[in-house]
């Protein structure tokens, strides 16, 4: 790979000098394509590991066991999505480090207090909640907040060009997870062990990223950022929480809500199956069109020019046709030959609810690398107008068939089908913002590596 191919993998132990004197030339979908494979290898890996250990889990655990499992993973992606009031993607147009340093600790406020009020309100409910869940009150606080602190952590990485220490924190969270699920599985510790596999590889993966990309000088500079400041920043960056929550609710209800839903409706072994199809169908989305989305982002902070931009996204989108979309509606047309083999002969549900969920999934994996589009310029208005009617193509016809009587499958269809068309509006609306969108692109920042470190000579913090 030559120099200039490289220098997104480049690791963040590049001297400072180096970085701000590179000359990045205009992407190619060659570049996009090294770029890609650089940066996603370990987190595919990870990824691999956790679908490859699905065949043994299932027979560790219950359906009723992953169904509460995926119960507790749905409610903790929607809430912990949410939990920094979705400061987090502000770090992206973030100029100079003491602004990063004020962006850091409105984000630790904010998981404080939702943290404390989710905690606060499950004490409320708790009476009103299945036995089988209750245990999950006090867990769920902990996961949310696990989970904005992850993806805190991403955001400064992506921020900072840290690529490598980013991959390797993907690799991280999902193989510790999995190594975890098995041991307690083996252990027979029971269905919860599940759950609390997850926290730990939550905490595993904060210890190692923050290791290699945060100094005692970063947490110096978080902790002395003047209140002030971080208040004032809560309201220049209103648009993140008054618009990007409803939206990222939205999103994360679409792939998070049809398994409490389905729970409710037809029992938590259903919802198990669902969970279990879910990850199945899902790994080509994760192996290759979320880190798309991360090489788009990276690309986007070195160029605020629509043009390049445009050109990326047109090359993400053909990789993910070809890497992910093809590959999910195989695997879904071949679940029915595959399921059985693989997961026993107790988990038949789920390959029926894998090929309902490949149609929706294909058209997801071509969705994923432009999901950030509306943030980086700044458009959160219109993803919430898109995410609000993919809500109701998703939502309509799963409330409307369970309350038909239909049988679980023939809802799933309905919904996938749904959940389809909302995906290619997604899609379109993104590519819509950046052919049409007059306002310049804000995400250039000050070098090609902007750096989240206060060098001794630069102005104290504000």
């Amino acid at each position: 790979m030559s120099d200039r191919a490289s220098d997104i993998l480049r690791s963040s132990k590049v001297p400072r000098a180096e970085k701000a004197i590179i000359d990045i030339p205009p992407s190619s979908i060659r570049n996009v394509i090294r770029a890609a494979g650089g940066v996603s290898a370990m987190a595919i890996t990870g990824q691999l590991i956790l679908v490859a250990t699905i065949p043994v889990l299932t027979r560790l655990y219950s359906p009723t066991d992953f169904g509460v499992f995926t119960i507790y993973l749905s409610i903790v992606n929607m809430l912990g999505a949410v939990a920094a009031l979705r400061f987090e993607p502000s770090l992206y147009g973030v100029k100079d480090t003491g602004q990063t340093y004020v962006t850091a600790k409105l984000i630790l406020l904010a998981v404080f207090a939702t943290g404390v009020l989710t905690f606060l309100v499950g004490q409320v409910f708790l009476s009103a909640a299945p036995a089988q869940l209750r245990h999950l009150v006090w867990l769920v606080p902990i996961g949310m907040s696990g989970a904005a602190l992850v993806e805190t952590m991403n955001c400064w990485a992506l921020r900072a060009g840290m690529m490598r220490n980013f991959a390797i924190g993907r690799l991280i969270l999902p193989a510790t997870m999995a190594v975890l699920q098995l041991a307690f599985g083996f252990a027979r510790f029971g269905g919860g062990a599940m759950v609390y596999a997850h926290i730990l590889s939550q905490f595993a993966f904060l210890a190692f990223i923050g290791l290699q990309i945060l100094s005692w000088e970063d947490l110096r500079g978080v902790v002395r950022a003047p209140w002030r400041s971080v208040f004032d920043k809560a309201k220049r960056e209103y648009k993140f929480p008054l618009f990007d929550i409803p939206a990222t609710l939205g999103s994360y209800a679409i792939n998070n809500l049809p398994a409490i839903l389905v729970g409710s409706f037809f029992g938590a072994a259903f919802a198990g199956y669902l969970g279990v199809a879910t990850r199945l169908v899902t790994g080509p989305i994760v192996l290759i069109a979320t880190p798309l989305s991360n090489v788009f982002v990276a690309e986007s902070n070195k160029s605020s020019d629509r043009g390049h931009m445009l050109g990326v996204a047109r090359g993400l989108l053909m990789l993910a046709a070809g890497l992910s979309a093809l590959p999910i509606l195989a695997l879904g047309l071949a679940a029915p030959y595959l399921v059985v083999p693989l997961l026993g002969k107790a988990w038949i549900p789920t390959a029926q609810i894998m090929t309902a969920l490949a149609f929706m999934g294909a058209v997801q994996a071509l969705s994923t690398p432009l999901s950030e589009v509306p943030s980086l310029l700044r458009r959160q208005e219109v993803r919430l107008v898109v995410d609000a009617a993919r809500m109701v193509l998703v939502f309509g016809p799963l409330l409307a068939g369970a309350k038909a009587g239909w049988v679980p499958i023939d809802v799933i269809y309905l919904m996938a089908v749904g959940g389809m068309v909302g995906f290619a509006i997604k899609t379109a609306a993104s590519l819509y913002l950046l052919k049409r969108d007059i306002e310049p692109a804000q995400v250039t920042l000050s070098s090609p590596y902007p750096i989240a470190r206060k060098q001794h000579d630069e102005a104290p913090v504000e």
